[in-house]
């Protein structure tokens, strides 16, 4: 099966008019997630954790990310509490 050629292609994504800036993303996700959460806390609480989030998800999806081999202190507990009974 081909593909036609003359099909358009699409501008979604590369309209640099409705872009936002990166703080006002965080800012507007950190609002989303204040309307959801605890509204006592300050917005600066949530930016904070729109930050670390954003991090994680972009360490997470970097290729060049080192992932460790040793198991996490949780797991080996879990481990040591199964394999030696009292």
């Amino acid at each position: 099966m081909t593909t036609p050629n003359s099909m358009p292609i699409s501008t979604i994504g590369r309209d640099q008019s409705r872009a936002i800036t990166t703080s006002e993303l965080i800012d507007r996700l950190a609002a989303e997630m204040r309307a959801t959460g605890d509204r006592e806390l300050p917005h600066s609480f949530y930016v904070e954790q729109v930050k670390r989030k954003l991090a994680n998800d972009a360490a997470a999806n970097d290729d060049k990310a080192v992932s460790s081999r040793v198991p996490a202190a949780a797991t080996s507990s879990v481990f040591h509490c199964w394999a030696h009974p009292e």
